[in-house]
């Protein structure tokens, strides 16, 4: 029997039985993983807790052949009150959907670790816009699993000297207008834009977090980057998000389409 002690976020939990729950935890340690919580469903089980989607916990882990098990946790930060929040629970839904979806049993990536952290976080926090910290974590999630687009000159040609581009998905970032006329499905893209995908990936999200982006801006960002996942991610499923546009829509919020 193995032994393990490992900081994770749950990314997904399903009753097993009466009182169990199987846990799909991102880790820092062993990356992402499946483990039984015996009990975790009582209420006075000291597992409680820490079995709660989005929680952010240091777990103690037992390995019974291929299977996990929650032996101990101390839960760091349980994020339960964003399902007391429409909007924050149901964009923290879809990263962490995101997450277990695009990643591999056992491939550890801190980078991306830290990031789904902070974002949970920021996402908790009042006078944050989670439109634009959405768009963060997806262009900032794309880098760390190998995809990340080419922003800071011509896909095609390495061209740094130009001011109007184009962005195109199926070459991996933007054109010049030159490089431009030889493809097609080119996205139109403000410089602005180009710009602040730089800053983006130059940047942790805290402190992007702190800068005033447009509406018009952040849309632009959603088109380019929703057909960018769709081509390079397998599986994706943007339903968790469909109510939450509803409701913006509701709010009166421009879609700019």
């Amino acid at each position: 029997m193995i032994i393990l002690n490992t900081q994770g976020i749950v990314l997904k939990a399903v009753r097993y039985k009466e009182n169990d729950v199987i846990l799909t935890i991102f880790t820092r340690k062993l990356g992402k993983i499946a483990a039984m919580a015996k009990g975790a469903k009582k209420n006075k089980s000291s597992l409680l807790s820490s079995s709660q989607l989005f929680s952010y916990s240091n777990y103690t882990l037992k390995k019974y052949g291929n299977m996990y098990r929650v032996s101990q946790s101390d839960v760091i930060k349980s994020f339960y009150d964003l399902s007391y929040d429409l909007e924050a629970f149901s964009y923290a839904t879809y990263i962490t959907k995101l997450v277990e979806s695009s990643t591999l049993e056992n491939q550890t990536n801190n980078r991306l670790f830290v990031l789904l952290a902070q974002t949970l976080y920021l996402y908790t926090q009042e006078n944050i816009d989670k439109q634009f910290i959405t768009r963060a974590f997806e262009l900032k999630f794309l880098d760390y699993i190998g995809f990340r687009p080419i922003v800071n000159r011509c896909s095609n040609c390495g061209s740094k000297d130009n001011q109007e581009y184009v962005f195109n998905s199926y070459e991996g970032g933007i054109l010049c207008k030159t490089c431009s006329t030889i493809f097609d499905e080119n996205q139109k893209i403000d410089i602005t834009t180009v710009k602040l995908m730089e800053y983006i990936l130059s940047n942790d999200i805290l402190r992007c977090s702190k800068a005033k982006v447009s509406k018009y801006i952040i849309y632009e960002l959603h088109r380019i980057l929703k057909q960018y996942l769709m081509i390079y991610i397998d599986n994706i499923n943007f339903k968790s998000l469909h109510l939450l546009h509803e409701i913006e829509n509701n709010k009166g919020v421009d879609n700019y389409e």
